[in-house]
């Protein structure tokens, strides 16, 4: 293990991208028109854009030199997109259908059309990089994104990509490095492999009856390692554009629009994109927004995309919120459903009423973000990519062989370690506590160094873990940090194998009977997809399952605390809520799922699970109204030179699409509050930075909040 351990930090350790370009075009928040169903360039359509408080666009790949032009004499900041393309970076509509069919018909060796390693996929993206680039950097550019929307498949669409010669070749030297001898190989695996050229992975459908054994039985290695393998070679190749682009423009980020959720396919593995690339627009699916926020703190922009809903409430909270968020500004998508943005020479009535908002957050108020840090409450959210893709595995068990069927939109509803991951940061954000997630790469690269700021780890769904990743949590924990799972820790190791002790069972003070299973004991999926047209409350696997006295869902049906650790309820045979002392530190194994509080977050439900995670960390602030606690107004703080800032805004629960706004819950309004702050700590010069009225000091400060909009503090202490 020790041989395999240190073959993987030589990998982790390799960097991808050059460094990030120092670039002061990002300095305040920007918000970018597509250009869809625009005006053509004239004085008069400069007008309508400033006439609205624009001065942002998109060039695309080939652009026009009258558009060119007309961003250069306007001063219109652009962001240049396909700029190495158009489609070699994803696969089209009618090449993915055919692809996908041929997939689901033969089950066997899927070779991507156009390679990755192809030489003349890679030329093709060089000379349109160099195209454009050579072109777009004489003028006001913001950035460059490769291709929109990218993916290994079609967004996270899944199917095995890619068993090509070529791509077999190099994953077969990709195992020499990991695995070092091929004994080693056939232990992980548990093979008989001859020679090297005989490794070949296993797709999905080989691995399936494994549904229904016990986790510790299960081995996924031959499918997981190659899932790693496509991961890593797809960050490398965007690596490798980052550094081109860098060279022909070293002032301007490189990266891609159109992310997706972390997903097992399509190749979104964020500890590794993150290091990849410069900027991003990636849809706030799946946490997707505060993970670059963690990962890259203000030092690489990331956007997201704006669709107009008409509604007047929403359309002006959606920039607010992802303002206070850290985001350097949105791509704006200038049509709905009721009509374009721009039309017969004028622009629509729901467009002219956000024209101060519009003004106001591209303000030099939005210079407070461009590079202040981030100030959360001690608290660590783990990121596990590994966990990922065994939770799909186990998530597709009840499609059966039609497995290949699970649509990107699907999984987004769907997948459990999506929702269990943002369930997660609702709880924590509505407790009035702020967070950053932290990368199994850092972790794996420096151990228990990087868990050093943090005085609680959160494990959710964290089902695989590394050794050398459990050496250093167990470390940090004895040390005196204070470690959180939910369910099934490190319970299979890295590449998906089951492990009959969990690495951390020891930490946790537990041990568990595998065969008695979980939740209902028939599902092993928390959220059934093939009930994907039912609410989600419908969708969860939880009839039969055993529950607390609080009516929580407790996940492992067989599950004891040993050596001292101690459970606050026995439920049939299952407990929950333990807790054990470890060295200096103290480990909590909930046994619950977190699922359920996305459907109460409003109620007293809701305020149970607030109760029951019970952190040692307390709010620097409530905020309330009406002598009523507003839990779902969220609390973000930033550092910036000698003052500190406090942000407040509406946090429903976003039902995120890629194609739209997402329903954003009934919270969202016109409506001003008369708020109440109440500060855990007194502080000094507390000023509303919207209003410019002043505080004074204290612990405790009357204002007023439009629900749909931000509040703005800076103080002192």
């Amino acid at each position: 293990m020790k041989l395999l351990f240190a073959a993987l930090l030589g990998i982790l350790t390799m960097g991808h991208a050059a460094q990030t370009p120092n670039s002061s075009s990002w300095k305040r928040f920007t918000i970018m028109v597509w250009q869809y169903k625009t005006p053509a360039p004239s004085p008069e359509a400069a007008q309508l854009y400033k006439n609205l408080n624009l001065h942002g666009l998109h060039l695309d790949n080939g652009f026009s030199d009258e558009l060119f032009d007309f961003a250069k004499d306007n001063n219109f900041s652009y962001y240049v997109d396909h700029a190495a393309g158009k489609g070699d970076l994803y696969l089209k509509p009618e090449e993915w259908n055919a692809f996908a069919k041929k997939y689901r018909d033969e089950r066997a060796f899927p070779v991507r059309p156009r390679s990755i390693w192809d030489g003349e996929v890679r030329q093709r993206l060089g000379g349109n990089l160099r195209d454009n680039i050579v072109r777009a950097k004489n003028g006001p550019v913001l950035a460059y994104a490769f291709d929109d929307e990218i993916s290994l498949t079609s967004f996270t669409a899944p199917a095995d990509v890619d068993w090509s010669p070529e791509g077999l070749k190099r994953f077969r030297a990709w195992l020499q490095t990991e695995y070092q001898t091929l004994d080693n190989l056939n232990a992980q695996w548990n093979s008989k492999f001859g020679n090297w050229d005989d490794a070949t992975p296993k797709g999905v459908d080989e691995l399936r009856a494994l549904h229904s054994q016990p986790f510790s039985n299960w081995n996924l290695s031959p499918w997981l390692d190659h899932r790693r393998f496509m991961n890593e070679e797809w960050a490398a190749l965007l690596g490798d554009l980052t550094k081109q682009a860098n060279k022909l423009d070293p002032k301007t980020p490189a990266g891609f629009v159109g992310g997706q959720a972390p997903s097992t396919y399509g190749g979104f593995d964020y500890a590794l994109l993150s290091d990849a690339v410069q900027w991003m627009e990636a849809y706030d699916i799946g946490g997707t927004n505060e993970i670059l926020r963690s990962f890259w703190g203000q030092a690489k922009p990331h956007v997201q995309t704006y669709f107009l809903t008409e509604n007047l409430a929403q359309d002006k909270w959606f920039l607010w919120y992802y303002l206070v968020h850290g985001n350097k500004g949105v791509i704006a998508w200038p049509d709905t459903d009721k009509g374009p943005w721009f039309s017969d020479g004028g622009v629509r009535d729901s467009v002219k009423k956000l024209a101060p908002t519009f003004a106001e957050v591209q303000s030099p108020l939005s210079e407070i973000f461009a590079d202040a840090t981030f100030s959360h409450d001690g608290i660590g959210v783990y990121y596990s990519q590994p966990s990922i893709a065994v939770s799909w595995f186990m998530d597709i068990a009840p499609h059966g062989r039609t497995w290949p069927n699970r649509s990107s939109s699907m999984n987004n509803d769907n997948a459990s370690d999506l929702l269990n991951r943002v369930a997660w940061t609702k709880l924590l954000e509505d407790s009035g506590l702020q967070y950053n997630f932290v990368s199994y790469r850092a972790v794996l690269q420096q151990g228990a160094a990087a868990l050093k700021n943090y005085r609680v780890l959160i494990l959710p769904r964290t089902l695989a873990l590394s050794q050398g990743e459990a050496d250093a949590i167990r470390q940090w924990t004895e040390q005196g940090g204070i470690l959180i799972a939910d369910y099934l820790p490190g319970t299979f190791d890295e590449h998906g194998k089951g492990r009959a002790i969990g690495v951390l069972d020891d930490v946790f003070g537990v041990e568990r009977d595998s065969t008695a299973g979980v939740l209902n004991a028939k599902s092993i999926a928390e959220v059934d997809a093939e009930k994907y047209q039912q609410p989600l409350a419908e969708r969860f696997s939880y009839d039969g399952a055993r529950r607390d006295a609080e009516n929580f869902v407790l996940y492992e049906r067989a599950l004891h605390p040993i050596k001292g650790a101690k459970a606050t309820q026995t439920i049939e045979g299952a407990t929950c809520d333990i807790e054990n002392q470890f060295g200096k530190g103290t480990a909590h194994y909930l046994n619950w799922s977190p699922l359920p509080y996305l459907l109460t977050r409003h109620n007293a439900e809701g305020a149970l699970y607030r109760r029951r995670l019970n952190l040692p960390v307390k709010p620097r602030v409530e905020i309330s109204s009406d002598n009523r606690a507003l839990p779902l107004c969220e609390r973000l703080f930033w550092d910036k030179d000698d003052k500190h800032y406090l942000c407040l805004v509406m946090n429903p629960t976003r039902a995120a699409k890629i194609d739209g706004a997402g329903n954003l819950g009934s919270e969202v309004t016109n409506n001003v509050l008369e708020i109440n702050l109440q500060f855990r700590d007194a502080i000094k010069n507390l000023k509303n930075e919207r209003t410019g009225r002043v505080l004074s000091d204290g612990n405790a400060f009357a204002d007023t909040w439009n629900a749909c909009e931000a509040n703005i503090y800076s103080f002192t202490r």
